[in-house]
Parts: C-alpha cells; structure tokens; sequence
C-alpha cells in the first residue's frame, strides 16, 4: 500500500514458487484480480490532498490511454446540459470545477458494440457530511469514500487484463462533499437527469445523489446488467458489521445467486429487499420523493430503493453497499484495512455465474 515515509519499507515478498504441480498452473485469472483488487486499495489508501479530483481525472485518462479503452470526461458544464442536478447539487460545494463523470470503455469486439456490462462507482475523494458536517471520529477517514469507484475500477482493468470477451463500460462519479457558501442544503429541491425532483433532506446522504445521475445515464446506454458499489450507509455496517457487505438487486430471484457469488468468492454479502412500498417512508410534499427518511430506519434499504428509481429500460441491476469495505485487521484474503470488496465478488458473477448474459 502507498506510504509517504522518509524511510520505505523494504518489500516483503520478491518471488514466489509454486512445487510439486504435475502441470504448469495457470494463474492468469488470480493475478488479474489481484491486479484489480490492489489498484482499488491503493487508490483507497491515498490520502486525499494527493488523489484530488483533477489527479484521479489525469489517472483515468493516463490508464485508459496505457490499455486501450475508449475514454471520455464529463465535465460540469456537460453535466449540466444533460441535466444531472443531483451530482451537480453535492459538487456546488466545492471551491474549483474539478468534479466530473468518467466513462470508460473496454471493446474486445467491435468499438460501438452495446455494453454486456456496465460498472458504476460513488467516486466521493472527500466527505465532510457538507452543509450536514459529520463530527471528527466519523470523518477521519473519508478520503475512503471514494472506494466504490476504485473498486468499479480495479474490476474494469480486471476484466481488460484478461481480455474477456465482454464489452463493459465503467462509470465513475467523482466530486467532494464539502461544506461553505455554495454547498447544498436541506430541503433544497433538487432534478435529476431522469426528470425525477428529489427533496434533499441531510447533506451527508450524498452518494446517493452522485450516483443517481450515474445510473441514468449508464442505463440509457441498455447494457445487458449493471453492478454499482458505494460506500453509502453507516446503516449496513449496522446491520451486518464489516464481515459482509449488503447487495440489492431489482431481479429478487437473484438472490440465491448473489449469496453463492459471496461464498465462492470470498467476499460475502447478505441480500435485503427494496421496492415501492420503502418508497413511502420517502414521501415528499414538494418533490417526487425525499432523498432519504429524517427517521434514518433502514437507511440502507431506503437508499437501494431511491437508487432504484434511476434504473431506466429495466435494466438488471446490483446494487453493493460495501459495509466490509474497510474492516480493521483485513478481510479474508485481504490482510489490508481497505479491502477492496468486490472486485473479486464481481468477477465470480460474471465468469462463474455469467450475470451478464442477455437471459436476465
């Protein structure tokens, strides 16, 4: 993991070998997703002055060029003209225009083919909570906040290093939530790219709104199954600790799969349900719906189901809510604080129970 010491510490492991194999193993899949799976807890681990919004922007653009995918920025002028006001609304705090959406673009096949795939990150490099200011101990290590988007990363380059046969996309929403003048408030009204009106209710449910736009425009591209990742509620962590992360989907039949997913992969996770009848603890006299409950009672199911409301064309979609993103001492195969849940969990889905397929 990145350390900024006077004096590094020496590398632990140089070589590895392997004996008494009767045949040579391969281990092209293993190194992928261990390629992927440390690109997101090295990203994760950056302190937040070094991966800026302008540096994780120059990052993308470098990587894309370096492996061949399409790449395009989004800016907030650009953001704005396609209507995206919940993104915009958390990023109006910040004190330069450095907030944006990446799309990334990996085509084995033909450069327009449609995506089967389509991967989606809550990009947050910095949470102050905004208007809403999160107290110290909460806020300590919100330069973590951006995980989803590293992890949505780490398994786009997962994919790419493999040169699956996959055409995937991969969208990330990258801003801070600050607080001063400009940042927004509660009970601001706020519109979506999708047209939906959302009542803001707390400043620090901010991911939701960053991702909201996210998903929009991911699904009006029609991939065949979107996966998105966020560290999004202290609800979860609640609810399962930081052994598991929580997955919601919009395809409930799909639970079983997604538990087998977490078992055979090693990084676990617990289904809960969403749907319109959550939606009414998110009733708004003067939008569509509120952004999240003043009550907080299962914040993490009303965050699914308000996300939910974004998903266009009845796209199959997974939502990860990655409560085991950061568990102290490591996690399973990750001896690391960050653990970069998900990589591996996405690639189980998509190679062993081939989530991606048109069948959804």
């Amino acid at each position: 993991m990145p350390a900024f010491k006077k004096k590094p510490e020496p590398d632990r492991i140089r070589t590895i070998r392997l004996l008494g194999l009767d045949e040579k193993l391969d281990t092209s899949r293993v190194e992928a997703e261990a390629k992927g799976n440390n690109l997101a807890r090295w990203l994760t681990t950056l302190p937040p002055n070094v991966l800026d919004a302008n540096n994780y922007a120059s990052l993308l653009r470098d990587m894309a060029k370096e492996n061949g995918w399409q790449h395009k920025r989004f800016g907030t002028k650009e953001l704005d003209r396609l209507g995206c006001g919940a993104f915009l609304a958390v990023a109006q705090g910040n004190e330069d225009d450095s907030a944006c959406m990446v799309r990334l673009r990996y085509r084995p096949g033909s450069k327009s083919a449609k995506a089967d795939l389509s991967l989606i990150g809550k990009g947050i490099i910095f949470d102050t909570g905004g208007t809403n200011l999160k107290p110290f101990e909460f806020m300590l290590d919100m330069h973590g906040d951006m995980q989803g988007s590293a992890v949505a990363l780490g398994t786009f380059l997962a994919i790419s290093e493999m040169n699956l046969p996959i055409a995937a996309d991969c969208w990330l929403a990258i801003t801070e939530n600050r607080t001063g003048p400009k940042a927004y408030k509660s009970e601001d009204i706020i519109t979506a790219a999708n047209g939906k009106t959302i009542q803001t209710i707390h400043t620090d449910a901010e991911g939701r709104m960053a991702l909201a736009d996210a998903l929009v425009l991911a699904s009006r591209d029609d991939p065949g199954i979107i996966f998105d990742y966020a560290t999004l509620t202290g609800s979860c962590i609640r609810a399962l600790t930081t052994r598991y992360s929580g997955v919601f989907t919009n395809r409930a039949e799909l639970h079983p799969v997604l538990k087998r997913v977490g078992r055979n992969s090693g990084e676990r996770v617990w289904p809960f349900p969403i749907g319109e009848e959550f939606m009414e603890d998110l009733k708004s006299d003067t939008a569509d719906f509120q952004q999240c409950s003043v009550k907080g009672t299962a914040d993490h199911i009303l965050a699914a189901s308000f996300l939910a409301e974004f998903v266009e064309n009845d796209t199959p979609w997974v939502h990860i809510d990655l409560a085991a993103g950061a568990h102290e001492g490591g996690l399973g195969h990750i001896a690391s604080k960050f653990t970069g849940f998900g990589v591996r969990y996405t690639l189980n889905a998509i190679l062993d129970e081939n989530l991606f397929k048109d069948s959804l």
